[in-house]
């Protein structure tokens, strides 16, 4: 049959059998009944779409390009003949490599990123299975976790591993890692692998707790020193005689005046033993089994020790020292110099400490514009230089205060004077005072103030050129869900030194964000008295929180909306009223965005969630593009807060779907045309199905393949008695598992 001439078969109206839809096939005419109709389709002409909006400038263009590549090739590779396929899966194959590279040298520094620009599992399944070995895969593992610290002057930093039976994997968080967990806490995690690390989101999304590792902070600590050098290094920078007396005369003696009697190394050293490894690379992990294996072979049964401290001449590490967060058993590593301030350091994280840090807010105590440091407390040994005292907080994690028979701290709930002893001695008295500064209201978490009272004595001798602060009461601040919390105050902020953190006789601390003044009223050798007030809380605004939900980055194909929760979380203290916070959302250019409820009215402490709709164009090219909410408080513009959120859209059928008119009458015939493509090409043996839905709800469906001009030319006969109103039309196109769909309607009058 010629393609223009029409059937042979004559149309019957909606009042005979039913429905005739006509389509041309090439030269061919295919009959297909399906629901009770004939139907019949043409092959057109395809319509190509021109790209128009381009990418935004990302932070990692060259994996997010890489990504988009991965993708673009992919899809390709799914359409095309065995002759193509062999050349597309070469190029996969390159731009795959490159990729994992990349993505495997930004997971340490840019979790978040890696994260960001991850394959979601069903396009990573669309990739042949060479190129799908080198995509990274989202995960689920369970095994033991590992906390270490490397000790350096610059770059210090906290890594974390997970130790499964079989492998053994970094941990890389894009925020909030678990400073609440200590090594060998039994943990199942989800992430994204990239080789052998993980990048994950937080420790509250990403870490589910199994088991809980117990703490051992208190008496006799088995401990052995192993004494190693290098095959290119043997030397002996020290004896035996003075590590020995380095951690079990010093050391174990600072743990037992910290701990009130309570905790104190015993042990042996052993060594000096030269293991196969060169003093030019740094193998922590390597130095650690073949120290163990050096002291097995000479016969020490290690099975008896708790903890294991490896010294050693300075090698390529950077670090002075690295330890682990507890453990059982807990590993130390000390890279060149043994002393007291190292050892006592690297062992309190042994214990379970992290640092001591300080808070730099100017020239104020508190306020909105402050900076840390790693290492600023400079009367405790977890961040002072000199091997001082634990402070309160820290005791009181290690239960070396307000546990047991230790020392108490008083804990201060109404307004009055409190007396304290100094914290180094060993007096059954009080230590220290806690004061609630605030409350999460989302998550509960506290913050305290610790009020302790210092004196030149025993190791904290070094205080005795001090002015400042054996005469005056030092602060910090400490969250008991947050090891990583503890924070010494600078209470004369108008001096550039450090040395001088305390709060001296007659004057006085207020916050008036918790309503409470500390004021220290007197100090002698035996003690301090201190004055705490709780007054009514003044009105203090601050930033809100905004997070977008899902967090991940949305795959979706161009032209479609993708559905955010957006919840706000309103930070003023309990002295405000409630707020009303304004939200604006901007997205990339030709794109809309729809936020469901423009304003929030939050109470102090309270959270609520709007819906945002973002929609791409149907024209737009394939990528990564992000969208913004900015949330700010209409009482205090200054306050806000914004987050963002990732759409990628990438390849999949561009499907279009015309009429030859908007508008029709009983009895006209309607020709309905579906053009499908690919990355602006025809695609040829797609499977469409096409569904019409009358105004009185009856549907009608029929199916055919597209030829290779991509198009496939419907023709609906309609009725005298048909019904009229709005018919709408839906095509769905499908070839080697990628899809696409078009929209339609049309009216009968």
């Amino acid at each position: 049959m010629h393609p223009g001439r029409p059937s042979q078969h004559r149309p019957l109206t909606s009042s005979a059998l039913g429905q005739w839809l006509w389509a041309r096939l090439g030269p061919v005419l295919a009959k297909l009944c399906l629901l009770g109709l004939a139907l019949w389709a043409t092959v057109g002409l395809a319509q190509a779409h021109a790209p128009s909006s381009g990418l935004a400038s990302r932070p990692h263009p060259r994996a997010e390009s890489l990504t988009q590549a991965l993708m673009t090739l992919g899809m390709r590779h799914q359409l095309a003949d065995t002759a193509t396929k062999s050349r597309l899966l070469s190029q996969l194959l390159t731009a795959a490599t490159e990729r994992q590279a990349l993505l495997a040298a930004i997971i340490q520094d840019d979790p978040g990123e890696v994260l960001r620009l991850t394959l979601p599992a069903d396009l990573r399944a669309s990739l042949p299975p060479a190129v799908r070995a080198l995509v990274e895969e989202e995960m689920e593992v369970e095994g033991e976790l590992e906390v270490l610290h490397e000790d350096r002057d610059v770059g210090s930093r906290f890594v974390y591993f997970l130790k499964t039976a079989r492998r053994r994997f970094a941990l890389h968080f894009a925020a909030h890692p678990p400073t609440h967990l200590e090594t060998a806490t039994r943990v199942r995690v989800t992430g994204v692998q990239v080789g052998q690390a993980l990048a994950l989101g937080s420790s509250s999304t990403s870490v589910q707790t199994l088991a809980t590792a117990l703490p051992n902070t208190f008496g006799a600590q088995p401990t052995l020193v192993i004494l190693v050098n290098f095959q290119d290094k043997a030397t002996q920078p020290y004896t035996v005689a003075t590590a020995q007396n380095v951690v079990f005369g010093q050391t174990s003696n600072f743990d037992l005046e910290n701990s009130y009697g309570q905790t104190w190394l015993t042990g042996t050293v052993v060594g000096w033993y030269t293991i196969p490894l060169s003093s030019t690379v740094c193998d922590y992990a390597t130095l650690a089994s073949q120290a163990q294996a050096a002291a097995q072979a000479a016969g020490v049964n290690l099975s008896t020790y708790r903890r294991y401290v490896y010294a050693f001449p300075q090698n390529a590490c950077t670090w002075w020292g690295l330890g682990s967060v507890g453990g059982q058993p807990s590993q130390a590593w000390i890279n060149g110099s043994l002393a007291l301030k190292v050892v006592s350091h690297e062992m309190g994280h042994n214990f379970g400490l992290y640092h001591a840090h300080s808070l730099d807010c100017g020239t104020t105590v508190l306020g909105t514009n402050c900076t840390t440091s790693d290492y600023g407390d400079t009367i405790d040994t977890m961040g002072n230089s000199a091997a001082g005292h634990f402070n309160a907080f820290h005791k009181d994690r290690l239960g070396w205060l307000d546990y047991g028979t230790s020392p108490m701290i008083t804990i201060v709930q109404a307004d009055g004077l409190y007396t304290i002893e100094p914290l180094e001695t060993a007096s059954p008295g009080p230590k220290a005072l806690a004061i609630l500064k605030a409350t999460d209201a989302t998550t509960g978490k506290q913050t305290w103030y610790y009020v302790e009272y210092r004196q030149a004595t025993g190791v904290d001798s070094f205080l005795s050129s001090n002015s400042n602060v054996p005469n005056g009461v030092v602060l910090h601040t400490g969250s008991p869900s947050d090891g990583n919390s503890s924070y010494l105050l600078d209470m004369t902020p108008v001096t550039a030194s450090w040395s001088d953190p305390a709060l001296v006789v007659g004057q006085s601390f207020t916050d008036p964000n918790a309503g409470v003044t500390i004021t220290p009223v007197s100090v002698s050798s035996t003690g301090a008295t201190v004055s705490v007030s709780l007054g009514p809380l003044v009105c203090v605004r601050a930033n809100p929180t905004i997070a977008l939900a899902p967090s991940q980055s949305q795959w979706v194909q161009p032209g479609s909306t993708v559905t955010f929760t957006v919840s706000v979380t309103n930070n003023d203290n309990a002295g405000c009223t409630a707020s009303t916070f304004a939200l604006q959302a901007a997205a990339p250019s030709g794109w809309t965005v729809n936020l469901t409820a423009p304003t929030l009215t939050l109470s102090p402490g309270a959270s609520a969630t709007t819906t945002l709709q973002v929609t791409s164009p149907a024209a737009a090219t394939t990528g990564l593009y992000t969208s913004n909410v900015t949330a700010t408080n209409s009482a205090n513009p200054t306050s806000t807060a914004s987050t963002s959120a990732t759409v990628a859209l990438v390849s999949g059928l561009s499907v279009t779907l015309t009429t030859d008119k908007a508008s029709y009458t009983r009895g006209q015939r309607v020709t309905i045309t579906t053009g499908v493509s690919a990355n602006g090409s025809p695609v040829a043996n797609a499977s469409v199905t096409i569904t019409i839905t009358k105004a009185n709800g009856t549907v009608l469906k029929g199916t055919a393949t597209t030829g290779t001009s991509g198009s496939i030319v419907w023709q609906l006969q309609l009725g005298t008695l048909d019904p009229v109103g709005t018919y709408k039309v839906r095509t769905d196109a499908s070839v080697n598992g990628i899809t696409g769909t078009a929209t339609k309607s049309f009216t009968v009058q």
